[in-house]
C-alpha cells in the first residue's frame, strides 16, 4: 500500500487508473483538471476548505510493479487491490472506497457504487454504434446507464453531450453537471523546431498548408479532408498530417505524394510549432462531445475549419468555419476561403484566438468541484 488512507469523514478519492495507461484524450482531460484542482482550489496538503467543510482528497491506482509516478506530491497516492484494469475498477476500487466520496474522469467507474461522480465525455456507443465492437458498445452502454443512475451525479463536458446523455440514458437532466474543457494548456507549451519539423518547414518553403490529424477512427473523418483537396485541384495546399497514417484513405487518393507530409505522433511542443504555423487546420469529425484539438489550435492563432454538427458548434461559435461532414465540397470550400483570403484568415485568427482563451481548466475545476461539494457528498 503507497500512502495512507484518508479519515473517511472527509475525504474525497480520484479513481488514478488513469496513470497506468498512455496519455489520450480522456486521460488528458483527468490531469489537466486534477493538475487545475491542486494549483487554484486545494492547500498544500490536498485539502479544500470551504462552506465550513475541509476535505482532503487523494488518488486511488491499482498496484503495478513499481510504484506509479504520482504528479501531484500534494495528493497521496493509495495503490491497492489485487487486479488490475476493468476488473480492478469494479471490484477493488468500490470495497476500497466504500464510505467514501469518488470521482472518476475518464468515462468508466464502480457500476454498482452509490456514492461516486463519473464525468461521461459523449455518448458515442449509443449514437454510432457501428464503430465499436459488439463487446465493446454493450459493456459501455450497461456501464453508462448504472453509473448514471445509481451515482451522485454525472460530469459532462457540453450542453449537447448533456441533452445526448439524457435521450440515451433516460436520466433527469438535472443529474448532469456542464463543465466545459479547457485549452490553456497549450498555452504553457514552448514551441519546437526540431529537426523533422525544420526539413518540413524548408520543404514547404513558406507555401500554406493545412494540419489534419489522422485516425483509424472513422468518426474522424480523415477520408474528407482528402477528398476535399482533391476537389481544390493542383492548386490545393499541402496537408500535413498528424497521427496514425491511415493506409485505406490513402490508398484511395489521387493527391500527388509532393503535397502530404505525414509526421505520424507528435509532442506537444511539435504540435504547438505546427499550430502557429500552418494556414488552417481541418478538423471535419462526424461526431464530438466537444472536441478539443480545434480550441487548441485557435489558442496558437490557427484558423478552423469544423463541422457543423455535435458539439463543434456549442464549442466553436463564431470563432471557426464551418463544413458539412458529408460533403467534401464544402469542406474545399472554407478551406480555400482561408488560404486564399488573407482578410478572413486574419479574422478568424483573432476570433479563434480570443474564443479559445475563455475556456480554461481553472474553471472546469470550480465547476467540478461546486458539484462534488454542494453540499458535501
Amino acid at each position: 500500500m503507497i500512502g495512507e488512507m484518508l479519515p473517511a469523514e472527509k475525504s474525497i478519492w480520484i479513481n488514478a487508473r488513469f496513470l497506468t495507461r498512455p496519455v489520450t484524450g480522456v486521460e488528458r482531460v483527468a490531469r489537466e483538471v486534477i493538475s487545475a484542482l491542486v494549483r487554484h482550489h486545494l492547500d498544500s496538503q490536498g485539502c479544500w476548505r470551504g462552506s465550513g467543510q475541509v476535505l482532503r482528497f487523494g488518488l486511488i491506482a491499482p498496484c503495478t510493479p513499481e510504484v506509479l509516478p504520482n504528479p501531484w506530491p500534494e495528493l497521496r497516492l493509495w495503490q491497492t487491490g489485487v487486479f488490475q484494469g476493468h476488473a480492478w475498477e469494479q471490484w477493488d476500487l468500490p470495497r476500497c472506497t466504500a464510505g467514501h466520496l469518488l470521482l472518476n474522469f475518464c468515462n468508466t467507474a464502480p457500476l454498482f457504487k452509490r456514492r461516486q461522480w463519473t464525468f461521461l465525455h459523449d455518448a458515442q456507443t449509443f449514437a454510432i454504434p457501428q464503430n465499436f465492437t459488439f463487446a465493446l458498445r454493450f459493456w459501455y452502454r450497461l456501464m453508462f446507464r448504472m453509473v448514471a443512475r445509481l451515482g451522485l451525479g454525472v460530469l459532462t463536458n457540453s450542453a449537447f453531450s448533456a441533452n445526448e446523455l439524457v435521450k440515451f440514458l433516460g436520466v433527469d437532466r438535472s443529474r448532469l453537471t456542464v463543465a466545459h474543457l479547457g485549452a490553456d494548456h497549450m498555452a504553457h507549451v514552448t514551441p519546437d523546431l526540431t529537426p523533422r519539423l525544420k526539413t518540413l518547414m524548408d520543404s514547404l518553403a513558406d507555401q500554406p498548408f493545412v494540419l489534419a490529424v489522422s485516425s483509424d477512427n472513422p468518426n474522424k473523418n480523415f477520408l474528407s479532408v482528402i477528398k476535399a483537396l482533391e476537389l481544390m485541384g493542383p492548386n490545393a495546399p499541402a496537408c500535413v498530417i498528424v497521427g496514425r497514417e491511415n493506409n485505406r484513405v490513402f490508398s484511395r487518393s489521387t493527391l500527388s505524394t509532393e503535397k502530404i507530409h505525414h509526421l505520424g505522433y507528435v509532442s506537444d511542443a511539435e504540435l504547438v510549432t505546427l499550430y502557429r504555423h500552418a494556414t488552417a487546420m481541418a478538423y471535419p469529425s462526424f461526431y464530438e462531445g466537444f472536441g478539443l484539438p480545434p480550441l487548441e489550435a485557435m489558442w496558437h492563432g490557427c484558423p478552423v475549419v469544423v463541422s457543423h454538427t455535435s458539439a463543434l458548434p456549442e464549442i466553436n461559435a463564431d470563432s471557426a468555419l464551418y463544413c458539412d461532414p458529408d460533403d467534401p465540397a464544402s469542406l474545399a470550400k472554407a478551406l480555400n476561403s482561408l488560404v486564399n483570403d488573407p482578410v478572413i484568415r486574419r479574422q478568424m485568427s483573432q476570433r479563434g484566438q480570443d474564443r479559445a482563451r475563455t475556456f480554461v481548466w481553472r474553471q472546469t475545476a470550480r465547476v467540478i468541484l461546486d458539484a462534488v461539494t454542494a453540499p458535501c457528498r
